[in-house]
């Protein structure tokens, strides 16, 4: 019922349509006055006997700390109980409650926030909140603001929802380096912690004593990276990655659910149907997760591949509303 109710509202709102508008006085699910009444009573059963960390009609109460960052997937909704908490808006959030748009900046106390299909957006606090949440989360770095992605980049927003996802981190606080290439631990560590997100909801995974060694560890236990990259060294891992072979990991890091066709995809001029990794390259890219690297269609499969683009691919992955459909 949560479900059903929380996307109708956004819908609504999401078409241009306003719920007061939409509804009669007879018409409860629709109406402003019933979405306010519907959230409050929700709110108040679950708070009543909650402990932080349980869960309870899918909700999980969640302790933020001062200075933690929450980052709120597409789907997921959010309402705070005690304390503080702000929201960075990056794409739709709806305050269903209010049955209105939500903009960056301090949440209602009470009051249901749902992240709309279009970019995650990010819980914070300055001194402490208590909040429930529902749906897909992950714990997010600080606030980055990286000085050579400009606003009005092409890769802007996904550079910004890979980072808020906590799949992809600026090579510092202050530079994402959007035009350097990709190694192939770098690669594999998204791949890990994509698929550890898509299938267990949350990444887990953290450095190793050799940085990489817990993600390619997980990648190879779970068929995302072949068993024969257990035996490479230092140096290899350090090598740059091709796009054949990233387009590769993400396949296998994705479950199938995540990869339904929305377009269709008859040749792509360098990778011949039946070649090696061609697979997972066609996958992709009737999947609108991959495009051509060059106008006519080209996808480059044995050229380097830069963070801009890795950045755009994961956030396709994650947010299917940004897909390629066409």
């Amino acid at each position: 019922m949560l479900r059903r109710a929380a996307a109708f509202i956004a819908a609504c709102l999401l078409l241009g349509v306003g719920a007061s508008a939409a509804g009669t006085a007879d018409d409860s699910l629709v109406t402003v006055s019933a979405a306010r009444a519907w959230a409050d009573g929700l709110l108040e059963e679950l708070t009543r006997e909650l402990p932080a960390g349980t869960a309870s009609s899918g909700a999980r109460s969640v302790t933020l700390a001062a200075g933690e960052r929450l980052s709120l997937q597409p789907g997921a909704s959010a309402a705070v109980i005690s304390g503080e908490a702000y929201v960075t808006v990056r794409g739709t959030v709806v305050n269903a409650t209010r049955g209105a748009l939500a903009v960056s900046g301090r949440l209602n106390a009470g009051e249901l926030y749902i992240v709309g299909a279009d970019a995650p957006a990010v819980l914070s606090t300055g001194a402490g909140a208590r909040a429930l949440v529902w749906g897909r989360t992950q714990e997010s770095a600080a606030a980055a603001e990286f000085e050579d992605v400009p606003e009005g980049a092409w890769y802007y927003d996904y550079v910004y929802a890979a980072v808020d996802a906590g799949l992809i981190n600026g090579m510092s606080a202050a530079v994402f380096s959007p035009e350097s290439g990709f190694t192939t631990a770098q690669a594999v560590k998204i791949a890990a912690c994509l698929h550890q997100l898509t299938h267990e909801g949350a990444v887990t995974l953290t450095n190793g004593e050799v940085w990489y060694e817990s993600y390619l560890g997980y990648a190879i236990e779970n068929g995302v990276a072949p068993e024969s990259w257990a035996s490479l060294d230092d140096a290899g891992l350090n090598e740059p990655i091709t796009r054949l072979g990233f387009a590769q990991l993400f396949y296998n890091a994705m479950p199938a659910s995540e990869l339904e066709p929305v377009r269709t995809v008859e040749s792509i001029p360098d990778v011949p149907a039946g070649s090696e990794g061609a697979e997972a390259v066609y996958a992709l890219y009737a999947a609108g997760i991959l495009e051509g690297a060059t106008a006519d269609g080209m996808y480059l499969p044995e050229s380097g591949i830069r963070r801009s683009e890795i950045a755009a691919i994961t956030a396709r992955l994650i947010i299917p509303a940004w897909r390629i459909s066409e």
